[in-house]
């Protein structure tokens, strides 16, 4: 699905800076603003400005205006430690004779730490970041309930998400997908799966966490088996998917003929379930003050963080 999306880039770094572009453009503009800020670390970052009646001194005050002024350029890797002096500072003088009065070259690759050249080159202006960044702001965009993202959007994220993944450019080590889990969590515990829709998009992953009424539930299960698209159809299976379709049109939980993705996952009392001490209490906030959900889509944490926190806070 990611090919038939991506398919005219070019191979490499031009196919993934293209691909990037091509998502940011086809975003609302502070649904962009807010990627764009999160890798550069700046929270109150704007691409354009709105100003009713601004006021400068000067005679007469217009109703409003639109003010935009920044210019950004973007060096993208996809190999770790390739990042060459020379090649930012011939970037940098691109500034030279620019008026804008906001400046800022982005590194963006796939290390997992800064690179030591960044500090090397001590310009402020040069900010870096990595794949594993951008997937992690998708995701907080995705989850925020604040923001009303079309099915488009959502779909060209999640598309962009998987091809980050396919590129092999998202190096991380969490190992386990939270979900939002009203219905997932006491299916899980009636017949040790996890059904979706067909074809969602997951990055790979051992573990799978629910989280629901304002916590993560002790019990962790190991991803056994996956099978993207499944018909819910009678004898068209084998093995233990069978069983688990058959299952599932019997006691009426899914339609038939329908298709779904279906994660087969160790049982409850299963060695490879990973079992908390207790849930994890959600205690993120949102800027007014009020609980703001550990997760609303999809969230990746670490297995061994999971089993050391008491609240949500420890694995952000």
């Amino acid at each position: 699905m990611v090919d038939s999306i991506f398919s005219t880039y070019k191979t490499g770094e031009n196919r993934v800076t293209a691909s990037i572009l091509a998502v940011l453009k086809s975003l609302a503009l502070n649904r962009c603003e807010q990627i764009i800020a999160a890798l550069l670390e700046q929270s109150e970052f704007e691409l354009i400005r709105f100003q009713n009646q601004p006021s400068k001194g000067n005679e007469g005050i217009p109703d409003a205006e639109i003010i935009s002024s920044f210019k950004l350029l973007i060096e993208t890797k996809i190999k770790p430690n390739s990042i060459k002096i020379e090649q930012l500072q011939r970037h940098l003088s691109r500034f030279d004779n620019s008026k804008e009065t906001t400046q800022a070259l982005l590194i963006l690759t796939p290390d997992t730490k800064q690179p030591t050249i960044i500090e090397e080159i001590g310009d402020r202006r040069v900010t870096w970041s990595s794949f594993a960044s951008l997937d992690q702001a998708i995701n907080e965009l995705l989850d925020d309930n604040r923001a009303v993202i079309s099915e488009r959007e959502a779909f060209l994220l999640r598309e962009l998400q998987a091809m980050l993944e396919k590129e092999n450019l998202i190096k991380s080590q969490k190992d386990t997908l939270v979900i939002p889990a009203r219905h997932a969590w006491p299916e899980y515990n009636e017949f040790n799966a996890y059904v979706c829709q067909a074809n969602r998009s997951f990055r790979s992953v051992n573990y799978l966490a629910f989280y629901h009424h304002n916590k993560i539930h002790e019990l962790v299960p190991k991803i056994l088996e996956a099978w993207e698209c499944v018909e819910m159809r009678r004898g068209f299976h084998s093995g233990k998917l069978e069983n688990l379709v058959e299952f599932l049109l019997d006691h009426q939980l899914r339609e038939e003929g329908k298709t779904y993705k279906v994660l087969l996952l160790s049982s409850p009392n299963d060695s490879e379930t990973i079992r908390l001490d207790k849930p994890i209490e959600n205690d993120l906030l949102s800027s007014n003050g009020t609980t703001s959900a550990f997760t609303q889509n999809q969230r990746y944490v670490e297995s061994g963080a999971l089993k050391k926190a008491h609240t949500t806070s420890e694995l952000v």
